[in-house]
């Protein structure tokens, strides 16, 4: 083996463990103090909670996953709708490391570290695709980037971010390392159905290899994650069009054909008998079937030297008439397969910030959420794609291609759904390394040392001392080119993620660092101690605390599941529920997987009546837990959601005077069940004074509407006082308001049936108020 080859295999696998240790020191060290405090174990993500709570089933209950779970909704039980793999594997190793029964404290500490685990394995693949695709350093400066980029896959795959967001990049990354290998090796080979016919296994063992481990790895995508047919539409659109580029050059398209078969059967083998819904077995049969028929119709227009133009234009003809026929034959399955292209369309009408566009976070244009995920990263990108894209064209490299293919879909979905980050921050870091190793090797890496030297003859006509100068100037220049072109890519491919960076107002962030040290979505310690206090100061509803680990036999689909008597429910804003299940054992009436209108409807109740009726006969509930979040930062959520705006519980002024806005509330938001209950603890409230404003309607010159305050008379003793004020005005826009949440300034009475029984020790406004309320429900 040559010695510069083997050196180089050594050092790239060296960085490329080094890389795995930053990536893991950055999930795991910097979030460490954010998710083990005190006796707590906190996870990072509102859904580990979801599924964390299967893991304590299964693990107790081994192999057999939960079905059904009556801790998770009251007052009818919920069917667990998400079966992952990704909770087999959880509970797999906390089964194995708690030799066959593990301690919750063990299945908690498996719990937290799996997702960084799986994060920083994902430097593994990403350099092998990088040297699949390019060569062996582009796939280093992708996989040390892939570790350290910032953003939603970052923030997903940190110590306690336990969801299967992690888990599916990274069988996406291997399924597609393994496909790109898979098609790469049988396109050289030149593979065909008749050496596949007589077994030619020197042709045929490393395709089949790949394409059955790329296979399996797809197999265990779609055993992960309800959407995994996202991949399976990115291979199929690939498929189609690598199909009639190979046939427009006159290639074989047998390689693809086999390839595909292999891929989609054993992926079909592993997933359809556990799950037999139809449009996966649609999709599936599908994805089996088409290659084929591309590759016989590519035969035969070949054998009958049909124009190779002449193909493209039929499959366009064979797509329209399947698509009429299958629309016709299953109009259902049609409508249900073509709506999970949503992934594609921008929504902006939505509370669910993840589910917003990337470029459109707010409603107005901004790089702020593409910047935060993918800093330099996500531009360059665009140019190594354009790179790529015109090779793909000139070329029709099979990988090349596939890659080109994945990158656009996902950079589609991305753009859509600023969630869908997490999936292309793969793709960033390949096509960053890609276009890093361009301008590394015009620096001068990757050059043979011939290249810089000069005929034998010119050498000797010179003269001893500029011969001796030229041996030492030519590489220490050259040497010197290579410096600054490593220098160069460090400072703009690497230090916007980890490097201090101005924000404005005197303030650096370092996004890499900040991300993961964030751990936004852990429940503050006030959370965590109210429900631990709830736990052990509330009643089990079903009188032994033991019954939260059985197996639990579902009810028919007609009928509700049969609490006991001593059966309730906990009410709180539905972002909460799972945090009730797990770190409470008590029953929410919503979570994050089935919350609806019904809890916006009773916080924003403007009457204790209305708010009984929803509250006891909907659920049952005997306790409701409030928070800070839910009077103020949530607030516009809970008011969308109920049906009305935020516009009439307040809004934001401009105040001539000192140039800038103010919050305002307005009667309607003080009167609402959750700020009765939180700000002022369901007692009576009877103001000192009213506020009253007039204002006008103003369009700021980007064609924005606000509203300017034109005067204040603060003066009102009562609230009747200004009431009586403003309906004696003749024109003019008044309104009666107050700047502060916790100041009235209308008239409360007192809420008869909430009672406060808990009060965080945690607070926030400079420690002053609790951060966590409970109420028991008083019939």
């Amino acid at each position: 083996m040559n010695t510069r080859v083997f050196s180089e295999k050594i050092i790239a696998g060296i960085l490329v463990a080094l890389f795995f240790g930053i990536a893991l020191y950055i999930r795991v060290v910097l979030p460490y103090d954010q998710v083990f405090v005190g006796d707590w174990i906190k996870f990072t993500g509102v859904d580990a909670y979801f599924f964390m709570r299967q893991v304590d089933s299964i693990v107790h209950n081994f192999p057999h996953l939960m079905t059904f779970d009556p801790y998770a909704l009251y007052p009818d039980g919920s069917y667990v709708g998400i079966r992952s793999f990704f909770v087999y594997m959880i509970a797999g190793v906390a089964w194995f490391v708690g030799l066959g029964s593990p301690t919750q404290h063990v299945v908690d500490v498996v719990g937290v570290y799996f997702p960084a685990v799986l994060g920083a394995l994902m430097v593994i693949p990403v350099f092998f695709i990088g040297k699949a695709l390019f060569n062996r350093w582009a796939g280093v400066i992708a996989a040390g980037l892939v570790g350290i980029l910032p953003g939603e896959f970052l923030g997903r795959s940190i110590l306690g971010f336990t969801d299967y967001h992690v888990a599916e990049v990274l069988f996406t990354t291997i399924t597609m390392m393994f496909l790109i290998l898979a098609v790469k090796n049988a396109k050289e080979k030149e593979l065909t159905f008749e050496q596949v016919k007589d077994l030619n296994w020197a042709a045929m063992a490393k395709p089949f290899v790949y394409s059955f481990l790329a296979g399996i790895f797809l197999g265990i995508y779609l055993l992960t994650w309800a959407g995994a047919l996202l991949f399976v539409f990115i291979i199929f659109v690939y498929l189609i069009i690598q199909f009639i580029i190979d046939h427009l050059k006159n290639r074989s398209t047998d390689y693809l054909c086999f390839v595909s078969i292999v891929v989609f059967i054993i992926a079909s083998l592993m997933f359809l008998p556990t799950s037999p819904n139809r449009m996966f077995l649609a999709s599936l049969i599908i994805s089996i079937v088409i290659p084929v028929v591309l590759a016989v119709l590519s035969r035969f227009m070949s054998s009958r030297d049909i124009k190779p133009v002449i193909y493209p234009v039929a499959l366009v003809g064979l797509g329209l008439v399947s698509l009429v026929i299958f629309r016709i034959a299953s109009p259902s399955l049609f409508q249900s397969m073509i709506s999970r292209l949503y992934i594609f369309t921008w929504p902006t009408e939505t509370t669910v910030y993840e589910m917003r566009p990337l470029l459109l976070p707010a409603g107005g244009f901004s790089w702020d959420v593409a910047w935060g995920n993918f800093t330099t990263g996500f531009f360059l990108s665009f140019i190594a794609l354009g790179i790529l894209v015109y090779s793909v064209i000139k070329q029709g490299d099979t990988d090349k291609t596939l890659f080109v293919v994945w990158s656009l879909v996902i950079l589609a979905a991305t753009l859509s759904m600023r969630r869908f980050a997490y999936y292309f921050v793969v793709n960033v870091a390949l096509l960053t390394g890609y276009i890093s190793w361009l301008v590394l090797k015009f620096s001068g890496f990757g050059r043979p040392a011939t290249e810089y030297s000069e005929p034998l003859e010119v050498t000797k006509k010179k003269k001893k001392w500029q011969r001796k100068q030229q041996s030492v100037s030519a590489p220490a220049a050259n040497r010197v080119y290579m410096v600054l072109g490593v220098i160069f890519i460090f400072l703009l491919v690497f230090y916007p993620n980890i490097g201090p960076l101005p924000r404005g107002e005197g303030k650096y962030t370092k996004y890499t660092i900040d991300t993961a040290s964030a751990a936004p979505f852990a429940p503050s310690d006030a959370w965590c101690e109210s429900l631990s206090w709830l736990r052990d100061n509330s009643s089990e509803p079903f009188d032994n605390s033991e019954f939260y680990y059985e197996f639990y036999q579902p009810p028919s689909r007609s009928e509700s599941y049969d609490y006991p008597q001593t059966a309730y429910g906990v009410t709180a804003w539905w972002d909460y529920g799972y945090w009730i299940t797990r770190i409470s054992r008590r029953i929410p009436t919503s979570n994050p997987g089935t919350g609806d209108e019904g809890e916006a409807l009773l916080f924003t109740a403007q009457n204790e009546d209305s708010a009984n009726e929803i509250l006891e006969d909907k659920w049952g509930s005997k306790y409701i837990i409030v928070d800070y979040l839910m009077t103020y930062g949530k607030f516009h959520a809970v008011a969308t959601l109920s049906g009305s705006t935020p516009g009439n519980f307040y809004d934001d002024y401009y105040l001539p005077q000192d140039g800038s806005f103010r919050r305002l509330f307005y009667p309607e938001y003080y009167r609402s069940l959750v700020v009765r209950l939180y700000n002022f603890g369901g007692k009576q409230v009877v103001p000192n004074k009213s506020i009253v404003i007039s204002y006008e309607q103003k369009i700021t010159l980007k064609g924005q509407s606000y509203r300017e305050i034109t005067s204040v008379k603060d003066d009102f003793p009562s609230y009747e006082e200004a009431e009586a004020y403003i309906s004696s005005q003749k024109s003019g826009n008044y309104k009666i308001v107050s700047p502060d949440p916790f100041t009235s300034p209308v008239p409360l009475e007192a809420l008869e049936h909430y009672k406060l029984v808990y009060s965080s020790k945690g607070t926030v406004l400079h420690e002053m108020i609790p951060q966590v309320k409970i109420f028991e429900y008083i019939k």
